[in-house]
């Protein structure tokens, strides 16, 4: 299935595993789980919110903390909406009390998340290389582009690797042919 916080595509099976194992805590346990990893608390909390529970494991509350993260900067990245994550969670088979916390959390973090991206915003000085391998383990049809560029004014040299499903390989080809295109429109003038 397509689900909009996943950029219309399938969830990876690491987080939809992750998802359905914190789907098993009680509501409130797991609102205050999620209000400690949106408040960046040092993750040794988590040891303790989860210590009574099945999730108590350092690696399961590692998987609870970085699935929590990844579903909230996804559907922020994605802009996707709290009202579309709950559907798409649901769908997934995550309680609706999980969902409607997620759902709050990504509403709650979008405005920050917009703030950052227009101070930082993601910029490109000079690419040298890119390169796709097959996706990460776990991810269904996806590709990891690899990008490496040299930062015009400091010649710091940076490696940026994103994800992408198959399927958008090719929207993001043409998207890309475009930007080309407009960018020699701009140096001819």
């Amino acid at each position: 299935m397509k689900f909009k916080f996943c950029s219309d595509g399938d969830c990876p099976l690491w987080a939809l595993a992750a998802l359905h194992a914190l789907g098993s805590l009680p509501a409130s346990l797991f609102r205050t789980l999620l209000q400690h990893v949106m408040e960046e608390q040092p993750d040794d909390g988590i040891t303790e919110i989860l210590k009574d529970t099945s999730l108590s494991s350092r690696e399961e509350c590692a998987r609870a903390a970085a699935v929590i993260r990844w579903v909230v900067q996804q559907a922020c990245a994605c802009a996707c909406g709290g009202a579309q994550l709950t559907r798409d969670l649901l769908v997934l088979g995550v309680p609706r009390a999980h969902a409607a916390a997620l759902a709050d959390a990504v509403d709650s973090y979008r405005p920050e998340h917009v703030a950052n991206v227009e101070a930082n915003g993601f910029m490109i000085n000079k690419l040298t290389d890119v390169s796709a391998t097959p996706g990460p383990a776990g991810t269904v049809d996806t590709f990891t582009l690899t990008m490496h560029s040299d930062d015009v004014f400091t010649g710091e040299h940076k490696k940026r690797d994103l994800i992408i499903d198959k399927s958008q390989a090719s929207v993001l080809l043409e998207e890309l042919k475009k930007a080309y295109k407009k960018m020699e429109e701009l140096d001819e003038q």
